[in-house]
């Protein structure tokens, strides 16, 4: 394995840091890495499924100036598991609680330079539920039945990529999801 001969922040801000990463590998090359930390704790996405139908969001995206197809998420609260991390974003973004929640994956974005985790739930058992959000406007719920899956895709833009993640993960059964 590479050695992490030096650590250092470059930058922080109150949502990421920025390191500069020393390394020497095996073989004796060094390299310098930048690595985006956040300052949390990671994140849930949540994949809720009721009556055959995925239940996605729309949300305003900043860094892309436009509204994107996701499924609720957010993050993880010091000293929350991810579980009840799963089913408090469910109930603020969709009004939904889940009595059958699965870890189905857990994606890392970018792994050569973002250190952030992305938690996959895959919530059953849906009844109604509703906590207030932290979102700036009212979310925009949008439900797909499970068959028509690609032709819904096809016909939005600016897909979240974790979702796209989520759904292929799904779909094709990694880590043993039917």
């Amino acid at each position: 394995m590479p050695t992490i001969k030096n650590k250092s922040i470059i930058t922080k801000t109150k949502l990421f840091k920025v390191e500069k990463l020393d390394i020497e590998f095996e073989n004796k090359v060094h390299r310098e890495y930048e690595v985006i930390s956040g300052t949390g704790y990671g994140a849930v996405m949540v994949m809720p499924i009721l009556n055959d139908e995925f239940y996605f969001i729309k949300e305003y995206a900043a860094a892309v100036d436009d509204y994107s197809l996701t499924f609720p998420k957010g993050k993880i609260d010091e000293g929350e598991l991810i579980l009840d991390a799963a089913n408090r974003e469910l109930q603020e973004e969709i009004g939904f609680k889940s009595t059958m929640l699965k870890h189905i994956y857990t994606l890392d974005l970018a792994p050569g330079y973002i250190d952030h985790k992305t938690y996959i739930i895959l919530a059953e058992g849906l009844s109604p539920s509703k906590l207030p959000g932290d979102e700036p406007e009212e979310l925009i719920i949008e439900k797909c039945a499970k068959q028509n899956l690609s032709s819904f895709l096809n016909e939005n833009k600016n897909i979240d990529s974790r979702a796209l993640a989520a759904l292929y993960i799904y779909k094709y059964g990694l880590n043993n999801v039917k």
